[in-house]
C-alpha cells in the first residue's frame, strides 16, 4: 500500500508517493485532462491519498476517486503543520501530507453530496451578488448625501422607489450620473439574484428536514435551505456540541491545572452556517415571544447584545440538531405562519 500526498494548485499538482518502507518519490503533474490521466495511470486500487481542501478540490476528487481505495480531504485550518512549517515548498507540503496520512493523523473534511455541493456554490454566488448590490446602494446613498439628501435604507429597495429617485432634479451633474449608474446595476443584480434564488429553491426544496426547519421562527425557505446545505448531513454529528463547533460558534477554552478560562467564539468552521444561524436569531429579536427569545433577553442582561446573539445562535443550532437527529417538530410552532411557509414551499 502507498500513501500519496497531493499539493493541489490551480494549474498543477505536486504528488509525493510514500511507500511502506518510507521511501518516496515526487512528481509534478499539470492540472489538465492529460495530466490527470498520466497521474491516474500510476495509481493502484489499494492506494490512499490525501489532499488539502481548495477551491477546485471536488473537480480533482471526482477525477481520482475511482482509482484509489481512500481519499482524505484535509482541513487546511486544522492541519497547521504545513502552514507553520519553516520549509514551505510544494514538495515539502506533499511529503508532509503523505507522512501524516500514513500515521492516520489528518483532520478530515466530509465529502458532501453532489446536490449539497451545487447548493453551496449557488449560495456563495448569491452572497457575492447581494454584497455587490449593497455596495451599489451605498454608492447611491453617498451621491444623495453629498447633495444634502438623507433617505432611509428602503429608498433603493423597490423598482418604483428607484424610479422616483431618477426623477429628482436636485443633484449635481456628476452625482446624477453616479446615481443613474448605481440604479441600473441594482436592477440587473436584482434579476440575477432572483434567478439564483429560484435555482437554490428548486434544488433545495426537497432536502430532508426542510419542513421541520420552516417551523422555527425567523426561518424562511431560503435560510432553511442554506442551513441544511451548510450542515450537509446531520448524521456526521454525534452531539449538538459537534455541530456548534462545526459552525465556529463554540467558545474557546484555555485550561491550565485548575484554571479554566473561556474566551471568544472560535470562528473556525463553516462561516456561512454561522452567518445563517446569527441572521435567524436577529430576525427573531423583538418579533417573537418564545423560550429562545427569553434566553436571549436573559443573556443580553448578563453579557450584552453581541454575546447574547452568539449564545442564542448556539442554542438555536442545538435545537436544530435535536429536531433533525430525532426527527421531532418544533414545540413552539405558530400554526398560521407555518402554514403560510408550507404554501410557499408547495407553490415553487
Amino acid at each position: 500500500m502507498r500513501y500519496i500526498g497531493v499539493d493541489l494548485h490551480k494549474t498543477n499538482f505536486v504528488v509525493c508517493f510514500l511507500n511502506e518502507d518510507d521511501s518516496s518519490n515526487l512528481e509534478t503533474f499539470p492540472l489538465s485532462k492529460m495530466g490527470i490521466e498520466r497521474f491516474t495511470s500510476q495509481l493502484k486500487k489499494d492506494d490512499a491519498l490525501a489532499v488539502e481542501v481548495t477551491q477546485n478540490i471536488y473537480y480533482f476528487y471526482d477525477q481520482i476517486k475511482a482509482f484509489v481505495e481512500r481519499i482524505v480531504l484535509v482541513d487546511t485550518y486544522r492541519f497547521s503543520v504545513i502552514a507553520k512549517s519553516k520549509k514551505k515548498t510544494d514538495k515539502a507540503d506533499a511529503l508532509a501530507l503523505a507522512r501524516f496520512l500514513k500515521l492516520d493523523h489528518l483532520p478530515e473534511v466530509p465529502v458532501p453530496s453532489e446536490r449539497v455541493r451545487q447548493l453551496r456554490h449557488l449560495l456563495q454566488a448569491r452572497e457575492t451578488l447581494v454584497g455587490l448590490r449593497t455596495k451599489l446602494k451605498n454608492l447611491g446613498h453617498a451621491a444623495l448625501t453629498r447633495n444634502g439628501i438623507a433617505l432611509v435604507r428602503s429608498a433603493f429597495a423597490s423598482a418604483s422607489a428607484r424610479e422616483r429617485l431618477l426623477k429628482r432634479d436636485d443633484l449635481s451633474a456628476a452625482d446624477r450620473v453616479i446615481l443613474q449608474s448605481a440604479i441600473r446595476q441594482i436592477a440587473e443584480l436584482d434579476q440575477e439574484i432572483e434567478k439564483l434564488e429560484a435555482e437554490i429553491v428548486r434544488l433545495g426544496k426537497t432536502l430532508k428536514g426542510i419542513k421541520r426547519l420552516l417551523g422555527l421562527h425567523g426561518m424562511n425557505l431560503l435560510s432553511a435551505i442554506s442551513l441544511l446545505a451548510e450542515i450537509g448531513s446531520i448524521e456526521l454529528f454525534e452531539t449538538s456540541k459537534q455541530l456548534v463547533a462545526y459552525s465556529g460558534l463554540a467558545t474557546s477554552v484555555r485550561q491550565s491545572n485548575e484554571t479554566i478560562r473561556q474566551g471568544h467564539i472560535t470562528k473556525q468552521g463553516r462561516k456561512r452556517l454561522q452567518t445563517v444561524a446569527i441572521r435567524a436569531v436577529l430576525s427573531m429579536v423583538n418579533r417573537t415571544n418564545t423560550p429562545l427569545m427569553s434566553f436571549y433577553q436573559k443573556k443580553k442582561r448578563e453579557k450584552g447584545s453581541g454575546k447574547a446573539i452568539c449564545a442564542t445562535a448556539r442554542k438555536l443550532l442545538t435545537i436544530i440538531f435535536v429536531m433533525l437527529k430525532k426527527e421531532l417538530d418544533y414545540w413552539y410552532l405558530e400554526e398560521r405562519l407555518y402554514n403560510r411557509k408550507l404554501r410557499l414551499l408547495n407553490a415553487v
